[in-house]
């Protein structure tokens, strides 16, 4: 049973890795090649900043230090 619930940990977030990448390669590409990326570059981008506007400052930082610091103190042990 243990063995089921790590392959599906390790399925989910290898999905969100991917769905991440997908995300930043849509905005790069958004940046990159303006309105002539096609649609649903453009979508992804547009609904990506619109998110990121939309959310306080503040708030995003602060999640943005809390994950590097998780990150860094993980990668030391």
């Amino acid at each position: 049973m243990t063995d089921w619930v790590e392959r599906v940990r390790k399925i989910g977030w290898l999905a969100v890795e991917a769905a991440v990448v997908l995300v930043a390669l849509c905005v790069l590409l958004d940046i990159i090649l303006g309105s002539q990326g096609g649609g649903f570059v453009t979508s992804v981008a547009g609904n990506a900043k619109g998110f990121l506007q939309a959310i306080p400052p503040g708030t995003f930082l602060g999640v943005v230090i809390v994950v590097l610091l998780y990150w860094f103190v993980r990668s030391r042990k």
